[in-house]
């Protein structure tokens, strides 16, 4: 399992820099860059919508990757210790991105 910093802070699974979600998939088959990449499981805050008393952040998850050229990728799931997603600001999956993606050379 992989330990996650969520720096999406719209999103509705995050809590405390968490997700609390069980697991996520990073999209980005052709990715050669962080920004090349996406968390598709991003799902943004209703406008009356807190989750931060409703559902615990995981410290640690399962992270499905389609970044096949990252390093991190074994057979589309990430290996790394840690990662980060960021997208301060997004308000859809293509504003979020893997900060931690690094491309095979």
């Amino acid at each position: 399992m992989t330990r996650l910093d969520c720096n999406v802070q719209n999103c509705f699974y995050n809590t405390d820099k968490k997700c609390s979600k069980e697991n996520i998939l990073v999209e980005g088959r052709d990715a050669s860059m962080p920004h090349e990449t996406c968390c598709s499981s991003f799902k943004e805050q209703g406008a009356n919508f807190s989750n931060s008393m409703e559902i615990q952040p995981n410290t640690s998850l399962e992270i499905s990757c389609k970044a096949v050229n990252c390093t991190f990728n074994n057979n589309e799931v990430c290996n790394a210790d840690h990662i980060g997603i960021n997208g301060v600001n997004a308000c859809v999956v293509a504003e979020t991105e893997c900060a931690s993606f690094r491309c095979k050379q």
